[in-house]
Formats: C-alpha cells, structure tokens, sequence
C-alpha cells in the first residue's frame, strides 16, 4: 500500500514465510487493539472475515472507529458457519460501514440476507503478474498432458470430482498426469480414491507449496482444473486465486458455474466451464480440451489479457485505498456532525428496566440527540438487550467500576452540547428533550437544568413531586442543595459538557450521593434552573437504608471549602434564607 500503513492483529501467526508481514501483533483477545484505538492510533478497521467483522463490533462502537468487513466465501451468510451468528451478522450489517465482496455473486448474498446494498462494493483480489508470466502452451511431444489442481484438499474445491473425471480421460489418454497441489482434510480419502481407481501412478500429491514453486508447475502444466461447488454446509468460494494465476501464465482452465468464477471466465472465450458436481460434464470438457490444442492459445492469452485488465494486484490494491479514503472522509465529516442532547444511561444488571429506559430515549419527539449507554460490568443479559436495539445506541462495556466511572466514560465519549443522564430504572417522558431544548433556546445563560419528575414507587400510581425549584441568587442555590431541602434528581438533569472542564467529573469514591456531590461543585460556578413541569419517571425500589457514614461529611466539606464558607456564613445563611422559608411556611399554616 501506498497511502496506508497496515498493521495485522491475529489471535496465532502461521505461514510466516508465505505471509512475511513487519507488523504481525499477536493479539488473541484484542486488549493490544484496544489500546491503540483508545490512543486514536488507528482511522479505520478492515476485518478479513464475516467473523472478523463481528468480532470488532464492540471496539468499533466503543471507539467510534469506522469499520470495513470484506467477505469471501467461507462466511457466507447462508453458511451453516455463519447461522449461528445469526443476529450479530444483522447488526455488523446495521453498524458497520462498508462492506467488501469478491465477487457479484457474494454481493447478491448479502443483499439476500439483509445487507443495505448502498454499503456492498465489489473488490477483486488481485494477483501478482511478475510472479505469474505468461506462456503460450501446446501438446507435448511424448504425449503427457499434466493438468494441475492448486486448492485446499476441502469438498469445495472439487479435488474428488476431478480425479473421477481424471479416471475417465486416463483411459484415452493413458500417458496424463494429474498434479494436486494442496492440504487438507481430504488428503486421506482422496489418495484413497486413487487407489481405489487404479491411478496411484498418474496422480501426484505434493501438499502445499511456497509461491515460487506453485508458479513453476503451472510454467511446466498444459491444463489448469479447479472444479469449485457448494459443498453440504453452505460454503462456497469467491472467484479463487488460484484460477486468476493460472489464467496469468496462460493456461487454459476449465472450471465450474460456481459463484463468481464466471464473472472472470466467459466459457469458450478465456476458459471453459461444466455445471458443478458434474463428473461426466467434466471429463468431457477436458477429453476434447486436450485433442484440441489449437484452441489453447487463444483461451490462454484472453486469459491473460482478462488478468491483467481486472486482477492486477496494483490496481486492486489502488481501489482498496481509495475506498479506504472514501469511508473515512465520510466516518469523519458524520462525526463532526454534533448533536445537541448526548443522553447517558450507566447500567449495572437492570435488565428489567433497562429496555423501557433506552425505548423512552427513541422515542423522544427531538431527535437532535445521540444515546450512549456505558455498561458497567454486568452479568445479566444487558448486552443483548442494548444491542437489540441497533446502531442507534451506541454501546459501551467497562470493568465494574461504579456509577461514577460509568457516567464519567460517557461524558468522555459524548459528542452534544448538552449531557442528559438518565439512570437505567427510570424512563423520559416522550416530550422532555423537547421541552429542554425549549427552555435552553430561550435562557442560552443556563448551563445547568433539572425539572420535577414522577415518583414511581415500587409499581404503584405516580405523584409528581414538585420540591425542585429554581433560585436566581447563587448563594440562595448553594445553601439550600447543600442543606438538602430539594432533591434533584439524576434522569431530569441536562448539564452543558464544558461544565465539567471547571467541574471535573463525578467522583469515583462514592458510591452513592455522586450526584449531590456533583451538583454542589457544579453550583460553585452555576445556578442551576428548574422547569416546573414533571420530565422523567423516578422509580423507588425497596431496599435497606444505606447509612451515610463519613459520606455526606466529606461532600459538605468539599463544598464548603469549594464556596469558602465558614460556620459565621453557614450562620448568616440560615438566618437569611432558612427563615423566610419558615415564615412563609407559618403564613400559610395560619392562612
């Protein structure tokens, strides 16, 4: 590559000298990726695989890196491999950015199974021509035809049906020579099936070889076979390499209607092609392919010219980049797309709530908002209930850490003006971003709002609970959340995010009361503002009191050292603010 550099994570290296890449990391559970991407060392994911795909979901919405999956063939959606992966295959289709297919008959596979065909692109493999140069062929004098096989020895690349056709053409022509070169499982049977067929001498089985020593069989072949099918679980090949080399040095090839292979061979034109699994098809084709070798010179230098044309690895890999550059000029200019609202939902094992919570977020009648929910390191299923909802949540897992560290990586990740959290057993209101956006539009001066709610408790009818209120005087702000006369409760609050640069983020040694922490340092440089109208649905669980201990202790005295305030000034402050308060209340007592 040119304008890229890549770098390979892999969970094992293997076929190090075929493969001899600088920047191999060994990465079997991606921790290493995740820390590169945590530093914004990466711009884009490209996932060799439907599985690969997959597997990066979870950095790719976590670090909101753009990602490209190429399939292949093996990960065939309809593969029996692939089944099992059912939902996740919806939703890296959902997510995921683009995706590569080598041929147009994949392409057709995915659109099948779900796939927006605006994010398919046909990207051919592409061959290296230096390594593969062309050679006229013709009959040899002494009469041996070698016909060569290059694949894995798996039921797809059609080595069985072959050497029964190979049994056939012996016959007529007992001087040719069959050449498999290749490994796999079928190693066993097939030697098997020569045996059985009387073909042990004019059959070689010579495993699976380096490059340069493939290039020099096919130099020294007269015919190229690769009889490619859909084998029993569904997986079926792309457009093989191996035919597209063999092609380069001017074979003649025989091949299959099978996926995309005729999308590079046109039968009778570069190459010939017999129905799948079709043994009698098969020999055939080769038995008047070798008594015409005539013909061969033709089929092998369109073959070439179709090569170098669509399947140059240069031009291959000059199209890759510049779809490389394409998704990630689009990933970047979508991210600076700001939302106004960024609504964080911390979770920790509320499977119970947690859907309602994220449905009353969608169904928000402003939509100029982005949901982020930061899972802190549950057990239950709320991994798969966020990501049911698809790519309209952005999901994120951490280690348990508390409510604290969940809110605080949310914040970190979001991208609006406005933070509005929400806790995972509570719910908005349909209108409530709405009704935010109203009041933030018409008092540009407030940076920190909250409103009344509904008291759900234990399941049982709502009252609206009507104790917030807003003050005007600072002072007046400060005494009366630092007294706790008013609650303000979480899933109302909407904080603008540069707030916290003066603020700093909640604090991770509490537990529990972060919020009121939060609130009172946030009162140190802001009043907050009250919307008098219930916003969100507060829901009260029964559970044991938990004692406030030193807790409370240590917030207050973070907030008077925060304010400055002494004893005399707590003093003053109860006389000026606590009073009126009782005042009005006995007016009303004795009205």
């Amino acid at each position: 590559m040119k304008s890229y550099v890549p770098y390979i994570f892999c969970i094992k290296r293997k076929n190090k000298n075929v493969f001899p890449h600088k920047k191999v990391i060994i990465d079997p559970h991606y921790h290493k990726l995740n820390h590169k991407l945590k530093d914004h060392f990466f711009k884009l994911i490209h996932a060799r695989f439907g599985t690969s795909g997959i597997r990066m979901l979870r950095l790719k919405e976590k670090w909101q890196i753009p990602l490209i999956t190429s399939f292949h063939g093996c990960d065939s959606p309809g593969t029996a491999r692939m089944k099992k992966h059912k939902r996740s295959l919806q939703r890296l289709f959902s997510v995921g950015e683009c995706f590569t297919v080598p041929c147009l008959a994949m392409k057709q596979e995915l659109v099948k199974h779900g796939c927006p065909i605006s994010k398919i692109v046909v990207q051919y493999s592409g061959i290296n021509l230096d390594q593969f140069a062309y050679k006229e062929r013709f009959y040899p004098l002494d009469g041996q035809i070698r016909i060569v096989h290059v694949g894995r020895l798996v039921e797809k690349k059609g080595a069985e049906i072959l050497i029964k056709a190979f049994h056939r053409i012996q016959q007529i022509f007992p001087q040719a020579r069959l050449i498999l070169i290749g490994t796999g499982r079928l190693l066993k049977k097939l030697k098997q099936l020569s045996l059985d067929l009387h073909l042990e001498n004019n059959i070689e089985f010579l495993g699976a070889l380096p490059h340069s020593e493939i290039a020099k069989h096919l130099e020294e072949a007269h015919i190229f076979c690769l009889p490619s099918l859909k084998d029993r679980t569904g997986n079926r090949e792309g457009i093989p390499n191996a035919i597209k080399e063999a092609m380069a040095c001017g074979l003649p090839v025989v091949s299959t209607f099978h996926s995309g292979i005729p999308e590079l061979i046109k039968d009778g034109k570069n190459g010939l092609l017999v129905k799948e699994n079709d043994v009698s098809e098969l020999a055939t084709k080769l038995i008047v392919l070798i008594k015409q070798p005539e013909t061969w010179r033709k089929l092998g230098l369109n073959a070439r010219v179709k090569i170098e044309a669509d399947f140059n690895r240069e031009i291959q890999t000059n199209n890759l980049e510049r779809l490389f550059d394409q998704v990630i000029k689009a990933h970047e200019k979508k991210q600076n797309e700001k939302p106004l609202f960024s609504v964080i939902i911390p979770t920790y094992n509320r499977e119970r709530f947690l859907g309602r919570a994220i449905k009353s977020v969608l169904q928000q009648t402003c939509k100029d908002y982005e949901l982020i929910v930061v899972d802190d390191g549950s057990t239950d299923q709320t991994a798969k209930i966020v990501k049911s909802f698809g790519p309209r949540v952005r999901y994120v897992y951490q280690k348990n850490s508390g409510p604290s560290e969940a809110r605080n990586m949310g914040i970190s990740l979001a991208k609006g003006k406005y933070i509005a959290f929400l806790d995972s057993d509570d719910y908005f209101l349909a209108h409530k971003l709405k009704e935010n956006k109203t009041y933030l539009e018409a008092h540009p001066d407030c940076h920190f709002l909250y409103s009344w709610y509904y008291n759900d408790k234990f399941g049982s009818k709502r009252n609206v609970v009507r104790n917030s209120r807003s003050y005007w005087d600072l002072n007046a702000f400060r005494f009366h959340l630092y007294r706790r006369k008013f609650t303000i409760r979480t899933s109302t609050a909407v904080i603008q995010k540069s707030c916290f640069d003066k603020t700093g983020l909640f604090n991770s040694r509490y537990r529990y009361s972060q919020d009121w922490d939060m609130w009172l340092r946030l009162a140190c440089h802001y009043t907050g503002k009250c919307q008098k109208t219930p916003l969100a649905v507060y829901r009260r669980h029964e559970r044991k009191v938990i004692p406030a201990g030193n807790r409370h202790f240590n917030i207050r005295k973070t907030a008077l050292e925060l304010y400055r305030w002494n004893k005399e000034t707590l003093l003053r402050l109860e006389k000026k603010y606590g009073a009126r308060r009782s005042a009005k209340k006995n007016q009303s007592i004795s009205a």
